[in-house]
């Protein structure tokens, strides 16, 4: 019998284990055979054992798979086709252009562009099972810090910079340099990135309205949202700037069964009024009141947000279970903000107080408590914050509060 001396993985000790669709091997390989045609991918292949060749020839684009074997996939490529950092990061844009196409790259322009940099993590989630991404901007300064990843590998992470670059164009950014200023690989805690982005506005890019053929796609876009101030936000940003109500406010229910306004946007007018009880499972999860444009198209947007309806009380009910923790607040910090707050916004004592609780993260009863009032006048109190800050939600008045938008 022949031996076989094709190269075979080595063994391990133990590692960390993670996984990623084939997709993204698939995304590898067109890479490869697009940047450096066909006979390079055939090439890139020898150097791999034959169990990684079975792997990749055997893929299924909707199946995942060891993230150590994309690990040694771009290993070989690296050392094959001698990839250096432009051609890294032109690799990790080619990704975002494929991840982050069709319905996606679509549903981001429904959002704001400061409300999706905070929240990159979501889109990061539908390729990666480990790993966590927390991103913000400071002005017009955006880091990103990337935590828990399975991969601890120099190229792999020199990707990310292009991903991350090409990612923030989506969002409607201009994009300067993407520095990589600490890498796990180095051993670092964490993969931090810094870049320069320019808005033109934080508001959604208007477009085409939504059809009933796009239901099932923005059913799966709001589930994806990991607790329901940053649900409400996206919600009432849609509503607002797709569907073209001038009116939207969304209420839930909280603690003890009582409604907690979550997000509003808009003045009450001229608009069509509609409202619907969203339900799951038999009990009242929340009400969405809008208004919505009278004059020719107002009935196929009412078709389509009456097929939505179900899917955000689904989306509300499954959000309701994540809720976050609230950020640890340096107490001098919070005390010049609230200052700052009181000279420029012009707030009453009581509105100053109001605010002070909710940057710490308690809920409108805990605020009632606190102050030895009842919570529908907290309420009255949260709301005025909310028209004079511009805010839609609690989570977008906080994040205005601490400088995140």
């Amino acid at each position: 019998m022949p031996r076989d001396d094709s190269p075979r993985a080595p063994l391990q000790g133990p590692i960390s284990r993670g996984f990623l669709p084939g997709s993204k091997l698939f995304q590898r390989r067109d890479f490869v055979r697009e940047r450096f045609g066909e006979p390079a991918w055939d090439a890139v292949l020898t150097l791999l054992s034959i169990e990684d060749r079975d792997q990749l020839g055997s893929a299924d684009p909707g199946a995942w798979y060891d993230i150590h074997l994309m690990v040694r996939l771009v290993d070989a490529m690296c050392q094959k086709l001698r990839l250096d950092e432009a051609l890294l990061m032109e690799m990790g844009r080619f990704d975002a252009d494929r991840e982050l196409s069709t319905v996606y790259r679509w549903f981001l322009r429904l959002i704001r562009p400061s409300f999706a940099i905070r929240h990159m993590n979501l889109y990061w989630r539908r390729s990666h099972d480990t790993g966590t991404w927390r991103s913000w901007r400071t002005g017009n300064e955006v880091t990103a810090e990337l935590k828990d990843w399975a991969a601890i590998n120099r190229a792999m992470c020199t990707t990310l910079g292009g991903y991350l670059g090409r990612t923030l164009e989506l969002f409607g950014g201009k994009v300067g340099p993407i520095e990589h200023t600490e890498c796990r690989a180095d051993g670092h805690a964490c993969c931090i990135f810094r870049t320069h982005v320019e808005l033109p506005a934080d508001e959604p890019r208007s477009g085409r309205r939504p059809t009933r053929a796009d239901v099932s796609s923005l059913a799966r876009e709001l589930a994806q949202y990991p607790n329901r101030e940053a649900l409400a936000e996206a919600l009432v940003s849609l509503l607002r700037f797709q569907f073209g109500c001038s009116f939207v406010e969304l209420w839930v229910t909280g603690m003890e069964e009582r409604m907690q306004l979550m997000g509003i946007s808009g003045e009450r007018g001229p608009g069509e009024p509609r409202r619907f009880v969203l339900e799951m499972a038999g009990r009242t999860v929340g009400r969405l009141e809008v208004e919505l444009p009278r004059g020719p198209g107002q009935w196929g947007m009412d078709e389509v947000l009456t097929e939505l309806v179900p899917w955000v009380a689904i989306a509300l009910e499954t959000a309701g279970a994540a809720r976050g923790e609230p950020k640890e607040i340096e107490e001098t910090e919070l005390a010049r903000r609230l200052r700052r707050a009181r000279e420029i916004g012009q707030l009453t004592p009581r509105q100053i107080e109001v605010l002070e609780l909710v940057a710490r993260g308690k809920t409108n009863k805990e605020i009632a408590s606190v102050l030895g009032r009842s919570e529908g006048t907290v309420e009255v109190h949260v709301t005025n914050l909310l028209r004079k800050y511009g805010a839609s939600n609690r989570a977008g008045l906080v994040a205005m509060f601490w400088g995140e938008l």
